[in-house]
């Protein structure tokens, strides 16, 4: 295994490992206070979720037990989320089993999207890629390209956490990868997307450590 791979896998390894269904991980970011930091009306994820993202066909990428989706089934036509987490995909099945519309798929790898090219109208990240190595990151933008419809949107919350480039993700402020936003605009051209809107902010206090990123497929 080489060092980016031996690197990848162990943050995934993070998540994917960490024990029985009732991890007390997954229940504490339910609380609603956390929730409401990504889906208050104020809400920097939200003005930005309302004003790009089509939800006919929904794709949520490191979704969890399903927290973010479960504020959107409702208005979905479609709508998919794949994790890692054997644990946390089997909550988010138990959480949409009453919707037929909803589909949770376990992630064969953490860096790749199984679904149909130009599928998807929108897709969206939150509160995950924060932690992913950078070229995990560019591995998901470049499966993005390829499941988004043309005209498609994407949302992604990420890193921008520009210090401490040799360190492991668990050293750095609220456990952000180094990865500055101006690398995610690169791979994203690269893939063929169009960056429209990104901002930069604090998170917990800690300056512009933190970055939303809007793309299109043209």
């Amino acid at each position: 295994m080489t060092e980016p791979d031996a690197a990848h896998e162990a943050i995934v390894d993070t998540w994917r490992s960490f024990g029985a269904s009732d991890y007390e991980y997954f229940e504490k970011y339910e609380n609603p206070e956390l929730v409401a930091w990504f889906w208050a009306p104020a809400s920097r994820f939200r003005k930005a979720f309302e004003r790009y993202l089509n939800l006919d066909d929904v794709l949520e990428i490191a979704s969890g037990a399903g927290r973010h989706s479960a504020q959107i089934v409702g208005r979905c036509k479609r709508l998919t989320l794949i994790d890692t987490s054997v644990d946390a995909t089997a909550l988010a099945r138990k959480r949409f089993s009453s919707a037929s519309h909803v589909t949770v798929t376990l992630s064969p790898d953490g860096k790749s999207l199984p679904f149909e090219k130009g599928r998807f109208s929108s897709v969206f990240s939150y509160d995950s890629m924060v932690h992913f190595e950078p070229l995990t990151v560019a591995s998901y933008i470049m499966e993005v390209a390829s499941v988004l419809k043309p005209g498609g949107q994407a949302l992604l919350h990420h890193s921008n956490y520009s210090d401490n480039p040799t360190a492991s993700f668990k050293e750095n402020p609220d456990w952000r990868n180094f990865m500055p936003k101006g690398f995610v605009e690169h791979v994203s051209a690269r893939a063929g997307l169009t960056v429209i809107e990104q901002q930069t902010f604090p998170w917990n206090g800690n300056s512009e450590t933190d970055a939303l990123t809007v793309v299109e497929k043209g």
